[in-house]
């Protein structure tokens, strides 16, 4: 009976998927699509690591991998690379879920919006051609194409839509979750605790 291409696995609360190097490549579709089919409960936490065991894949490979993953909205990383692949859908937009923190000398790069459950550590370089969501403190280098939501930010470098954000000219610099984006041109800062307030429907008895 020869070897399983493919062999998907719970470790230290991870999902690992590790592929057989001498199987071939096919094969191995074939069997991630039917660990997919049948196997689903696997990927619910949204991201997952592959394990080539020194098999060397092609752009062409990890790009078939990346189009089964991205079906059911899971990303991955390939052995000890820091890239991340694959995003989750919704509605129609490209959206990368990343469950921890990036840590120095780790890049993120992603076209869509990507949502970070942890900090932006000093030496880690996160790109976005759109919205970053960051659930935590913006301490390394970030781009984004669009707008930047962050717990708190002492960001190493900030760039929002091409402008280089100077917080020497920030007047509140405390530790207050903002979001920073380019409006006509200018960069603007809005405090996330700046809320218009509500008008009060009254009840029937006052």
């Amino acid at each position: 009976m020869g070897n399983v291409p493919v062999t998907l696995k719970g470790i230290n609360g991870n999902v690992v998927l590790k592929i057989d190097p001498n199987a071939p490549f096919s094969d191995v579709i074939s069997y991630m699509e039917g660990l997919v089919l049948n196997q689903r409960n696997f990927f619910s936490k949204g991201h997952l690591y592959i394990d080539t065991q020194g098999r060397v894949l092609s752009s062409d490979e990890v790009s078939l991998i990346e189009k089964i993953f991205s079906d059911i909205g899971v990303s991955f990383r390939i052995n000890n690379e820091e890239k991340v692949y694959g995003a989750v859908r919704n509605d129609n937009q490209n959206v990368l879920i990343i469950d921890h923190t990036v840590r120095s000398g780790q890049l993120i790069s992603f076209d869509g919006d990507v949502v970070i459950l942890g900090n932006i550590n000093p030496g880690a370089e996160v790109e976005v051609t759109k919205d970053l969501y960051v659930f935590g403190a913006i301490k390394g280098t970030v781009r984004v194409g669009r707008r930047v939501v962050a717990l708190a930010f002492q960001p190493t470098k900030l760039q929002v839509n091409g402008k280089i954000v100077d917080f020497q000219n920030v007047n509140d610099r405390s530790r207050k979750p903002r979001m920073i984006e380019v409006i006509n041109d200018t960069i603007s800062f809005k405090t996330l605790d700046e809320r218009e307030p509500k008008s009060v429907r009254r009840g029937k008895n006052g």
